[in-house]
């Protein structure tokens, strides 16, 4: 790596030269350049003329110039270090090689390399006796943690949910509870106490066999150190957990809960293994072990490959290997996947994926297309632990009125789609407060506002990611047509994960996917990762009796009237602002089946197979 970065460093500096030419060179000029010695430069020099890349002639005596001819071609050097950089995981530091010393020639070479790469490939793996079907696709963030516990991110969780088994397991479509790791399960009348038995045989990555006890503790881990981890309020009504044997676990409620089953499928009550979180909590989130039907084999910055678990007890998944290539942002070039049969997710990624369904659109005739139109809203959420102008709610309505949504999306266009005007996209509870979202403010009424809120020119201080920093400059400029300062802070996503990571700041932007789940709502109002700092005193103690009436209702409608009434709350009140709602497409092959898109917008991977390239043709 350091000779190809020394010569990259020669031929840029030489561009003008000619391969095959002769020019004349000192070693104090070849010093400079790379930054050493004279004796450290002839050291080099030797080296490149050994790989043939260079021949050298040295000047002897005083006045004579060396004579240096360039052999090598550097696009042919740079293409193979970015491939082996690439094969090794390194992908950062090959797509910053590439960016450097690339030319347009170079970069569409090392684009169509890796193109060919991407997607389903059936390969023989070195020590196996049949193909191995492997998925590669890249995506465009940085996995934070694969932590159960402390897992924000919906990729991230959407990983988790391939390595790890809950208790139980939640069906979306059908709205029931599956059995997972318990085979079954019992409640007292009143649902203040539930007993699961477990599945036997159910093994570890690392070969244990799951017990009681790993769910006890799994548990108590997350309601026993609410500092730690925010899921916590989610079990914070247990009162105990008891392990009746090895398969066969107790739990006390403090009050009745006729939605634990439900909290028991989310993803950080994942089942974790007792011995090995103990003897290194905080790295396991980068070597997760879970029992899951993957397992992690390798995560770097630039790569995360899963494999899967032969001994899961739900069965081996018909994918043999998933390998996730982690780019960091890229200026020019794109991936060009003519061919590739995979599965293309836009969420999140949406001018890279509308550059990727373009090459894929030259093929038309075998891919299919599915769109998937969650509640993926961008939000505006104020910091109420914060004293300052957006303390005021007539200075929150004034914020609201002016974002003008329709023109955003006329603006910014995208996958953003139709205004947002909440989670839910109708119930009675929200009627009076949509009817007035539907009169049209004038910029005489904002100012007003603004006046009657004190408003006295305060920079209010936004803080957000680069994947929303388009949004919160249309804001920024928007909020400056009505003389309001705001200040735009664009942090890593990681910060967002914990809320004591982030600057002092009078609101956040950021985008949250729901998927008509009560407990996913429920989140947003309970974790101080997400709605809790918008609520002042007063607000937080009405949610909060809404929130404990939901736990106790057993009717499913009854409890979605009582978030109803939170989300009417919040709106009232101007707490949160919802922006813009979003979609999610998704382009396969012709030749992948069992695709289905889950309630974090990505792939269930144990789900997906794929049908024989004879058969394809025959049809």
């Amino acid at each position: 790596m350091v000779t190809v970065l020394h010569f990259l460093e020669l031929r840029s500096f030489f561009h003008q030269e000619e391969i095959g030419k002769p020019f004349p060179v000192t070693i104090e000029k070849l010093a400079g350049i790379w930054h050493c010695t004279p004796r450290h430069a002839k050291l080099i020099v030797r080296k490149l003329v050994e790989l043939d890349w260079i021949e050298w002639k040295a000047g002897r005596g005083r006045g004579n110039v060396s004579v240096m001819t360039l052999h090598a071609d550097s696009d042919d050097i740079l293409l193979a270090e970015v491939k082996l950089q690439i094969n090794k995981g390194d992908v950062q530091e090959a797509m910053e090689l590439m960016n450097r010393y690339g030319k347009v020639a170079a970069k569409d070479q090392i684009m169509d390399w890796l193109s060919e790469g991407m997607g389903f490939s059936s390969q023989l793996a070195s020590q196996s006796v049949s193909p191995q079907d492997i998925l590669r696709f890249p995506v465009y963030r940085r996995i934070v943690t694969l932590d159960p516990g402390l897992v924000y991110y919906h990729f991230d969780a959407h990983l988790v949910g391939q390595i790890f088994n809950t208790l139980v397991q939640y069906d979306l479509n059908s709205r029931s509870i599956l059995p997972s790791i318990a085979h079954s399960w019992e409640s007292s009348p009143d649902a203040r106490e539930w007993i699961f038995y477990l599945k036997k045989n159910v093994l570890f990555h690392h070969g244990r066999e799951l017990t009681a006890h790993d769910v006890v503790f799994s548990l108590n881990r997350l309601r026993l150190y609410p500092d730690t981890y925010e899921a916590s309020w989610m079990f914070r009504d247990i009162d105990q957990l008891i392990t009746i044997d090895d398969r066969t676990v107790r739990i006390l409620l403090k009050e009745p809960n006729y939605l634990l089953l439900r909290m028991l499928a989310t993803i950080p009550a994942s089942i974790v293994p007792e011995e090995i979180v103990r003897q290194d909590e905080k790295g396991f989130g980068e070597k997760p072990i879970g029992t899951g039907p993957f397992q992690l084999v390798r995560l770097t910055e630039g790569i995360c490959i899963l494999e899967a678990f032969p001994a899961h007890f739900l069965g081996r998944p018909q994918l043999d290997r998933v390998e996730i290539l982690i780019f960091p942002e890229l200026d020019t070039g794109r991936l060009k996947e003519p061919n590739w049969a995979s599965v293309m997710v836009s969420h999140g990624v949406q001018s890279k994926a509308l550059a990727l369904k373009e090459a894929v659109i030259q093929d038309g005739q075998d891919w299919c297309d599915t769109e998937a139109f969650f509640s993926c809203c961008n939000l505006l959420v104020f910091n109420q632990w914060k004293s300052g102008s957006h303390n005021h709610l007539k200075f929150r309505q004034a914020l609201d009125q002016l974002i003008d949504r329709d023109q955003m999306i006329a603006d910014l266009g995208g996958d953003r789609i139709y205004p947002a005007k909440g989670f839910r996209t109708y119930h009675p509870v929200l009627r009076e407060v949509r009817a007035r979202e539907n009169e049209q403010p004038c910029h005489a009424q904002i100012m007003s506002l603004l006046q009657e809120s004190g408003y006295q020119g305060e920079t209010l201080r936004l803080v957000t990611t680069a994947y929303h920093e388009e949004d919160a400059l249309w804001i920024q400029q928007r909020c400056g047509e009505y003389d309001i300062n705001l200040a735009v802070d664009v942090r890593e996503p990681w910060e967002f994960s914990n809320r004591d990571c982030l600057p002092e700041h009078d609101c956040q932007l950021y985008g949250n996917v729901f998927s008509s789940d009560q407990i996913s709502e429920l989140e947003m109002y309970l974790q101080r990762n997400y709605f809790l700092p918008a609520f002042d005193e007063s607000l937080t103690l009405a949610i909060n009796k809404e929130i404990g009436l939901t736990f106790q209702e057993p009717d499913r409608l009854a409890r979605e009237h009582h978030l109803a009434r939170i989300e009417a709350m919040i709106k009232e009140n101007y707490a949160v602002l919802y922006l813009v709602q979003k979609k999610t497409l998704a382009s396969f092959h012709k030749s992948l089946r069992g695709v289905s898109i889950n309630s974090l917008g990505w792939l269930d991977f144990h789900k997906i197979w794929f049908q024989p390239d004879a058969l394809q043709q025959q049809l």
